[in-house]
């Protein structure tokens, strides 16, 4: 009878002590996904008109943002438990600092800060030579990861737009931009557009209405996959997601891919379908292993052999890896 009492006495004390442990265990959970707090801001370089994302917990609640210099912004967009987005407004402090989230009497600081970009567009090239159509104005300078369309003189008297999705090199030091069908020829001052709206006005360079290479059609990119994709580790393409409606992939075409603006240097890594290892560039881990610099949104490079047969057949079309999202891939026409 003792042995009896004695084990009755275990086995609910044990119960009790595993409802004690669970109830504990989820209102610990609820509890820290109530706590407002900031673990991220990206980017971490900003300006005016540019989209910030926030992650952290609690976040449902933010009824302000407060950007460096107290500037506030209460237009939040609540992407999801955990995510917000702003637009970062003007005005904000020209030496950055911390963002800060505030919600119903609570608030809460980003441990990290921010800084802020200040576009200074220093040089243009060539000016030794006339810029054909399809030919590149190459712009130098610091923060250009900003800047978002480029003005040319139209033989019309309109402007031409190019936006920054169609330019060749977008990075923070640099721009390549082609120059577009219609332009007017002679001495021309291009101009550049911010996300905050600001224009610059490029020195001059000589425009020419000749095609580049005597192409009357002018150079264009067939897009085969468009959408949005972060690669994490490897994200095997098939090649049943290819569109090659519009051309067909060959050994020493130039194929563009196009990527999600970031602020930091992104790494990217590519094979064939079966793990051939084409060439990019120099300067990387490997020739197909390389770091994307800062604002570097677009990279062109040739098809190999081996690329150019999986992207035709049935199975892997490419292999992609690194932490870089890609919005679309495009093989140059001409």
């Amino acid at each position: 009878m003792k042995k009896h009492i004695i084990y009755l006495l275990i086995l609910g004390f044990a119960l009790l002590s595993n409802m004690t442990l669970t109830s504990c265990s989820d209102s610990d959970v609820a509890n820290a996904n109530d706590v407002l707090m900031v673990n991220a801001v990206l980017p971490t370089k900003v300006m005016e008109g540019q989209v910030v994302t926030i992650t952290g917990t609690g976040l449902e609640k933010t009824i302000s943002v407060v950007f460096p210099g107290n500037v506030s912004v209460n237009n939040i967009i609540k992407i999801g438990n955990g995510y917000i987005s702003v637009i970062t407004p003007a005005g904000i402090s020209a030496e950055g600092g911390t963002v800060t989230i505030e919600a119903n009497g609570e608030s809460a600081e980003s441990v990290m800060t921010l800084t802020v970009g200040k576009p200074e567009p220093l040089r243009v090239a060539p000016l030794d030579k006339e810029i054909k159509i399809n030919e590149c104005v190459e712009v130098y300078g610091n923060d250009l990861e900003f800047i978002t369309k480029a003005y040319f003189p139209g033989e019309d008297g309109k402007d031409i737009v190019v936006d920054a999705s169609n330019f060749k090199r977008k990075a923070t030091g640099s721009l390549y931009i082609y120059s577009p069908m219609g332009i007017k020829a002679g001495p021309a001052q291009v101009t550049l557009e911010d996300c905050s709206g600001k224009k610059y006005t490029l020195p001059e360079v000589t425009l020419s209405d000749e095609v580049a290479g005597g192409s009357e059609g002018g150079e264009g990119y067939a897009s085969i996959w468009e959408g949005e994709y972060t690669t994490g580790w490897w994200w095997y393409l098939p090649a049943s997601e290819l569109d090659l409606s519009a051309i067909t992939p060959e050994a020493g075409q130039t194929i563009k891919f196009t990527f999600t603006h970031h602020d930091a240097p992104q790494t990217f890594c590519l094979c064939d379908g079966w793990w051939g290892a084409p060439f990019i560039r120099d300067g990387g881990e490997s020739g197909n292993n390389i770091v994307l610099a800062a604002g570097e949104d677009f990279l062109e490079f040739k098809i190999s052999e081996g690329m150019a047969a999986t992207m035709n057949g049935t199975e892997t079309a490419l292999i992609i890896g690194g932490d870089i999202t890609i919005t679309k891939i495009q093989i140059k026409t001409d």
